[in-house]
């Protein structure tokens, strides 16, 4: 595996339902809450952000942030991420 899970009850969750639920502290409400990072870039996460009031995947990597309202298209774009960083190794 070439990530590492950060959060893995609401990383879980995500796959299955809804994360309109999950509850953030206040800082995670500042800079969302992260689920996952990469193990060879740790600039590449997941994350979960509140924007406007509903939850939101957020794919950062360096200085790019990229925003999915669905896990699969968010996982797939973080997936392809850490293909990009695994062959510049």
């Amino acid at each position: 595996m070439n990530y590492k899970i950060i959060n893995k009850q609401v990383f879980e969750q995500a796959q299955l339902r809804s994360i309109s639920d999950v509850p953030f502290t206040e800082e995670e409400s500042k800079n969302g809450m992260k689920l996952a990072v990469a193990k060879a870039d740790e600039t590449l996460a997941l994350y979960i952000v509140d924007v406007d009031g509903q939850k939101k995947f957020d794919v950062r990597w360096d200085d790019s942030s990229e925003l999915f309202n669905g896990w699969y298209s968010a996982w797939d774009n973080f997936t392809w991420c850490l293909n990009v960083v695994e062959k510049q190794k």
